[in-house]
């Protein structure tokens, strides 16, 4: 999961499998949380975030088969937290 110029991250499928959504559209995630978990055949994956960020799309619904490198998620990175500002 590398971020565009936009800071802009696709989040995608490894390998096939069904998809369990974990956040909504409009979520802010933060490092190590969990955003879509895929069920194939002989293996789970967990998918994380890397670092914080908001989720602006979902691309895939609850329960559907995917292939790999289907889209699944569309998350726009923030900047990391500093300090308390204010």
């Amino acid at each position: 999961m590398l971020a565009d110029r936009e800071g802009q991250v696709r989040v995608r499928a490894n390998f096939p499998g069904g998809v369990e959504l974990l956040v909504r559209p409009g979520d802010t995630v933060y490092r190590g949380q969990g955003l879509v978990i895929i069920e194939g055949d002989r293996e789970v994956e967990r998918l994380s975030a890397r670092k914080r960020a908001v989720v602006v799309e979902v691309k895939v619904k609850e329960g559907e088969e995917v292939a790999e490198g289907a889209l699944l998620l569309v998350l726009r990175e923030l900047p990391d937290e500093e300090g308390g500002g204010g």
